[in-house]
C-alpha cells in the first residue's frame, strides 16, 4: 500500500468538491493532541486572500516546486492543522487535521483503490490499510468539511475528543499561543523541547535541538512577505553561540547563492537579534524579490543536465579522456588520494574575517 502523509496531502485537493467556506476560524485547534508539544498550522485560505495569494497561486500552477508542491490545486483546502506530544523517533504520535470542503465519495473511492479498507470507530468512517496497527496509517472522515489522518492511536482519541466537543485543553499554554499566532500569522509553529517533539517528524537528531527549549515560527502574507522565528535557548551561553553562528551561516550561504542573487538578497537581509537565552531572526522581502526566490529555487531543484561520461570506476585517464578538450594521456594527480586541507572564509562580518578550517580526506582514511 502506497499511503504516505505528503501523499495524502497532495491528494486532498483533487477529491475537493464546491462548497461554500467556513467562516470560523482554527475551530479545529481543541482536534490536537492535549498535551501536544508540537503544533503546526497553514491558514491556507488566508493565503490565497492575502495581497500575495495571486502571486502564491501562479508560482503553485507552475508545479515542481520544492516548498509549494504540496500545495498543488488545493484551493479548497482552508486550514491544515498539525499536533504531536513528541516520544520516541520513529513512533511518535502524529496527528493531521484538514478542514475545508471536501467530497467523502471521492475520498473514499480513491482510498480504497489505494488498497484501504473500510472501518467504523464511534460511528465515524475509517479507512485503514488491511491488518492495520495503531502505529500505521488511519484516515477519518468527520464530515463535509473535516478529516483526519495519523497514527491509529491519535486519530481515535481525536475522534473522542470531536465527538464530546471538547474545548482547547487550559493545561497546555501551547494552545493559548497558537491562538494569539493564529489571528496575525498566515503560516506558524510552536515547539516545545524540540529535541523530543520534533521526533514525529524525523528532525530531532540534532546537536541544536538538545540546546533549545522553544521555538516559535510566524509568517505573514500582506503586501509583502514577513517571516520572524524566535528560538528559546536552554542556555545564556547556547544562545550566545547561536547568536554569533547564525549570521556566519547566512553570510555562507548567500555566497552558495552567488549564481542565484534574489536567494542571495534574502540571506542577507535576514536579522538577528540576541538577548540573554532569546535568539531572534526576522526578514521582510517583497513580491518581486518573493516571485525571484521561487523561481531560483524552481531552476535549483530541476534535474540537472546528463552528459556522457565514463564510469567512476573506470582508470583515473579514461574519465579525464571524457571531458571535451583533455587530453587522455595528462597524469592528474587524484584528488581522493590526498588529504586536503580547507579553509571556507567567510568575509564582511562585523568582527572581521571569519575563518572555518576543514580537511578533505580520502575514502575510508
Amino acid at each position: 500500500m502506497r499511503w504516505c502523509l505528503f501523499a495524502l496531502l497532495m491528494m486532498l485537493p483533487l477529491i475537493a468538491a464546491s462548497q461554500s467556506a467556513r467562516v470560523a476560524r482554527w475551530t479545529i485547534l481543541p482536534l490536537a493532541h492535549p498535551d501536544a508539544k508540537l503544533l503546526i498550522g497553514i491558514d491556507w485560505r488566508r493565503v490565497q486572500d492575502s495581497p500575495l495569494g495571486p502571486l502564491v497561486l501562479r508560482q503553485v500552477g507552475k508545479g515542481g516546486h520544492p516548498l509549494l508542491g504540496l500545495l498543488d490545486s488545493i484551493e479548497n483546502i482552508d486550514r491544515i492543522l498539525v499536533s504531536s506530544p513528541g516520544g520516541q523517533t520513529g513512533r511518535s504520535p502524529l496527528l493531521v487535521v484538514g478542514e475545508g470542503r471536501f467530497s467523502l465519495p471521492r475520498i473514499r473511492a480513491m482510498a480504497k483503490a489505494d488498497g484501504a479498507v473500510s472501518r467504523r470507530y464511534n460511528d465515524v468512517e475509517l479507512l485503514v490499510p488491511p491488518n492495520a496497527t495503531p502505529f500505521d496509517l488511519h484516515f477519518a472522515l468527520l464530515d463535509g468539511q473535516t478529516i483526519l489522518f495519523g497514527d491509529g492511536s491519535s486519530v481515535k482519541a481525536a475522534i473522542d475528543r470531536w465527538q464530546r466537543a471538547d474545548s482547547l485543553s487550559e493545561r497546555n499554554p501551547l494552545f493559548f499561543r497558537a491562538v494569539t499566532l493564529s489571528t496575525t500569522q498566515e503560516i506558524w509553529a510552536l515547539v516545545d523541547q524540540p529535541a523530543e517533539s520534533l521526533s514525529s517528524l524525523g528532525m530531532a537528531e540534532s546537536d541544536l535541538a538538545a540546546q533549545v527549549e522553544h521555538l516559535e515560527l510566524g509568517v505573514s502574507t500582506t503586501d509583502t512577505l514577513n517571516a520572524s522565528l524566535v528560538v528559546q535557548a536552554a542556555t545564556a551561553e547556547a544562545a550566545a553561540a547561536l547568536g554569533s553562528g547564525l549570521p556566519a551561516l547566512l553570510q555562507l550561504a548567500a555566497l552558495n547563492y552567488s549564481q542565484q542573487p534574489a536567494l542571495t538578497q534574502v540571506a542577507r537581509r535576514v536579522k538577528v537579534a540576541t538577548d540573554k537565552t532569546t535568539v531572534k531572526m526576522a526578514f521582510t522581502i517583497d513580491n518581486k524579490l518573493l516571485d525571484q526566490s521561487l523561481n531560483e529555487l524552481r531552476a535549483a531543484a530541476a534535474p540537472p543536465l546528463v552528459t556522457e561520461t565514463a564510469p567512476m570506476n573506470a582508470p583515473r585517464q579514461a574519465r579525464m579522456a571524457a571531458v571535451p578538450g583533455t587530453p587522455a594521456a595528462l597524469d592528474v594527480p587524484d584528488p581522493s588520494s590526498q588529504s586536503v586541507r580547507k579553509v571556507v572564509r567567510i568575509v564582511g562580518m562585523e568582527d572581521g574575517v571569519k575563518e572555518i578550517p576543514y580537511e578533505a580526506r580520502k575514502p575510508g582514511q
